[in-house]
């Protein structure tokens, strides 16, 4: 599947590559230094050291590494949950969903697994039942204080081969997850194709 980037309201992402700059620019600094005064050594010792070792650590390529690191793992460390200002929503979740009619009557009860994937940039909800499969195409991530971390997010639907009384269509959810992030509560509606509406209780699974 294909992760996507996502928007998360009220944070700067502009400000944490700042930040991974600055110390980019110390540990570049740093090694310059000593690389320099190594090379010096050296060349005391009548030893050509080619100035080509100084290039792979420019700021440019520290940053790249930095940031690739804090891409894929750092942003997740719980404790820099406040400072980072993004929810890992990563893992599976196991559905509970109901859906309604236009005049919301209760129609039937579905179960499923969410799974998603995410890192600091991107990221896919996969949603999977027992009779179709859901993927996401844009998501926004919303901090509600206390009350947890809102998700909500578009995604395209496409029924399992057989399905006749089905059709792939657009939809939208939401879901607000607790701020513990092991359970979630949210809405769905579709159309495009499939006019449907319900609700879904998620749980993290164990892992």
């Amino acid at each position: 599947m294909a992760d996507h980037e996502y928007t998360v309201v009220g944070h700067s992402r502009s400000k944490i590559g700042m930040y991974i700059a600055s110390v980019a620019g110390v540990i570049s600094g740093g090694l310059t230094i000593l690389v320099g005064l190594a090379a010096t050594y050296l060349s005391s010792l009548q030893v050509n050291v080619p100035d080509v070792i100084l290039w792979p650590i420019t700021g440019a390529f520290v940053f790249s590494v930095l940031f690739m690191i804090f891409n894929k793992f750092i942003w997740r460390i719980s404790r820099l949950r406040g400072f980072v200002g993004v929810p890992n929503f990563e893992g599976r979740w196991l559905i509970h969903g109901r859906s309604y009619d236009a005049k919301n009557n209760p129609k039937y009860q579905w179960d499923g697994f969410l799974e998603i994937t995410q890192c600091y940039e991107k990221i896919t909800v996969h949603l999977q039942t027992e009779q179709s499969t859901s993927k996401s195409i844009s998501a926004a991530v919303i901090n509600e204080g206390r009350t947890g971390f809102r998700l909500i997010y578009s995604y395209r639907n496409q029924p399992d081969a057989g399905q006749k009384n089905l059709a792939a269509h657009l939809g939208h959810c939401d879901l607000l997850f607790d701020g513990d992030l092991l359970t979630a509560k949210g809405n769905y509606f579709s159309g495009g194709g499939r006019f449907t509406h319900g609700t879904m209780e998620l749980t993290k699974a164990e892992t």
